[in-house]
C-alpha cells in the first residue's frame, strides 16, 4: 500500500515540460508540468499519480475520467460547456468525466494534485 498524507512532504516529481506536451492549449504563460506515477503508466486504462503545474492557464479536454485532490497551491477550474467556475485549494477534491473541456487557471507559483484516472474507452 502507498500512502499520500495531506501534510507530508510532496515527493520529487519528474519534469515533463510545457503543458502543451500533454495535449493542452496554453492560454496565459507556458505552464510547466511534472508528474510521478504511483500506479500504472499514463497510457494505461487505470492509473494514479501526482501532477504539478506552474502558474498560468490552459485549456484541456479530459482524456480520462479523474478524481483528484489538491496537495499544494490553488487552481480555478472552469467547465467550458457551462461556464461554471470553482476554486480549489489544499484538501479540496473534484471529479471530472472523460471528454469534459476545462479551462485551468493555476493561481499559485506551483499547484500539485494527487489523481486517480480511468480511461473509459479508447
Amino acid at each position: 500500500m502507498k500512502s499520500i498524507k495531506l501534510n507530508d512532504p510532496i515527493p520529487d516529481l519528474h519534469p515533463i515540460g510545457s503543458v502543451s506536451l500533454l495535449g493542452a492549449t496554453p492560454i496565459e504563460g507556458d505552464p510547466q508540468v511534472a508528474g510521478l506515477m504511483i500506479y500504472g503508466e499514463p497510457q494505461d486504462a487505470f492509473s494514479c499519480g501526482l501532477f504539478s503545474s506552474t502558474q498560468g492557464s490552459f485549456s484541456m479536454t479530459y482524456p480520462f475520467t479523474e478524481q483528484a485532490t489538491v496537495l499544494e497551491g490553488e487552481v480555478e477550474l472552469t467547465v467550458e460547456a457551462t461556464g461554471e467556475t470553482t476554486r480549489y485549494q489544499k484538501g479540496d477534491t473534484w471529479f471530472a468525466e472523460q471528454g469534459t473541456a476545462v479551462l485551468w487557471k493555476v493561481l499559485t507559483p506551483r499547484f500539485v494534485k494527487c489523481y486517480l484516472a480511468n480511461v473509459e474507452s479508447r
